[in-house]
C-alpha cells in the first residue's frame, strides 16, 4: 500500500483528535504530559524559536525531501521536556506522529528544547543503518550545536537539517 502524504496524515490526525477517536499510540502521547502537541505541520515551533519565514522555509524542505526520496523528516521545538530525557520524549513523540512509513519504519525528528539546551535526532529503525546515532551525534555536535552557543538557533536547526537532508538523499531509498 503507497505511504500517506505527510497533509494527509495531518489531516487524519487532526479529524482524529477533533472526533475524540484515535489510536493505542495516539492516546499513549495524550497521556504524556511532554508529548502533548499536536502535529500542525513538518515543522512545530512550540519554543517560539524560529520566525516565520524560515519555518516556512525549513518546510518547503522538509517537503521536497518526501518528494524526492520518499522519506518523512520532521523538526519541533519544545519549551521543555516536563522533567523527561529527551530520548523518551523523541521516541513517544515519533511514535504517536507516525513519522514517516509505518512498514519500513523510516522516519525522523528532529527535536531541540533551547531552554534545556538539549537536541536529539530520532530515528526510525528503518533508516538507522544511514543515519546512526554516531552520526546524529556528530551532526548534532559539528553542525548545530555551535550555532545554538552563539544564540543562532534558527541557523542551527537548518544546519542540522541540511545535513540530516544530505546524509538521507545520498543513497535515497525510493524505487
Amino acid at each position: 500500500m503507497r505511504r500517506l502524504g505527510f497533509a494527509l496524515a495531518l489531516a487524519l490526525a487532526a479529524l482524529a483528535a477533533a472526533c475524540g477517536t484515535g489510536s493505542a499510540a495516539q492516546s499513549q502521547v495524550a497521556a504524556q504530559p511532554q508529548a502533548r502537541l499536536a502535529l500542525t505541520g513538518r515543522v512545530v515551533d512550540n519554543a517560539r524559536a524560529l520566525p516565520q519565514t524560515k519555518r516556512k522555509s525549513l518546510e518547503q524542505r522538509l517537503e521536497s525531501l518526501e518528494r524526492r526520496a520518499g522519506l518523512q523528516m520532521a523538526i519541533v521545538t519544545v519549551s521543555d521536556l516536563k522533567g523527561r530525557t529527551i530520548e523518551a520524549f523523541g521516541r513517544v513523540l515519533g511514535n504517536g506522529w507516525g513519522i514517516g512509513d509505518k512498514a519500513r519504519d523510516d522516519g525522523v525528528l528532529l527535536i531541540v528544547a533551547p531552554h534545556e539546551r538539549k537536541t536529539r535526532i530520532e530515528v526510525g529503525k528503518g533508516l538507522e543503518s544511514k543515519l546512526a546515532n554516531a552520526l546524529s551525534q556528530h551532526i548534532i555536535d559539528t553542525d548545530m550545536i555551535p550555532h545554538f552557543k552563539a544564540n543562532e538557533f534558527e541557523d542551527g536547526i537548518e544546519a542540522g537539517q541540511d545535513r540530516i537532508i544530505g546524509v538521507l538523499t545520498l543513497h535515497p531509498t525510493r524505487t
